[in-house]
């Protein structure tokens, strides 16, 4: 999860070659500077170059890197300004098809015309109601979970995509199961912004 805010959207080929993306906006350049490094630590960078809109101005740069190791991810990264796109496939062909799909307007317009549709979620509140016990529970568990959000936002799906108890302890006795029901349920509580006339949104939270 790097910058304000994240979401993923993931595609599949007929051929069932699946591709992962992550997008959002970094706070800063400096961020944008380590996210990069980070995401490629796994990787050696195959090819750089900028973006160009149909006039042949510059509008972002493209990175594309391949897996050190066999039977990896290969990866493509888009970044216009500070808005990110990081892509993730086991097909390369497959990984610039969805590369291709991304439609970035010039960077002084981005922010004028992106859409609320188009944008992550804003969190209103937590609505969890807590037992005696489930403050302990909370505090001692750590992941991310892949939500969906509907157009009044709220939370109408769940998935866990990681889950561990805190290395203070497992003073609760939480198994691995238990964690990740109190990841899920903290999610589901969680309230949105609404987006009038807008589909369902998929984000990833960490907690």
């Amino acid at each position: 999860m790097f910058g304000r805010h994240a979401a993923f959207r993931s595609y599949e080929t007929p051929d069932h070659t699946e591709a992962l993306v992550w997008y959002g906006e970094f706070r800063s350049e400096e961020e944008s500077k380590l996210a990069t490094e980070l995401s490629l630590k796994e990787h050696r960078i195959t090819g750089t170059e900028h973006v160009k809109d149909l006039n042949g101005r510059v509008i972002g740069d493209r990175i594309v890197a391949a897996p050190k190791e066999e039977k990896k991810a290969f990866m493509v990264i888009r970044k216009n300004g500070l808005n990110y796109w990081i892509i993730q496939s086991i097909s390369l062909a497959v990984a610039m098809q969805v590369d291709a799909l991304i439609e970035t307007p010039p960077l002084a317009a981005f922010a004028e015309n992106s859409s609320s549709c188009d944008r992550s979620s804003e969190l209103l509140s937590k609505q969890q109601r807590l037992s005696e016990e489930e403050p302990k529970r909370v505090h001692q568990v750590r992941g991310m979970v892949a939500i969906v959000i509907n157009a009044d936002g709220d939370v109408v799906g769940a998935k866990a995509i990681s889950a561990s108890r805190s290395r203070d302890g497992n003073e609760a006795g939480l198994s691995s199961a238990e964690a990740v029901d109190v990841l899920l349920s903290q999610a589901r509580s969680m309230k949105f912004k609404s987006r009038p006339g807008c589909g369902d949104f998929r984000y990833a939270v960490s907690f």
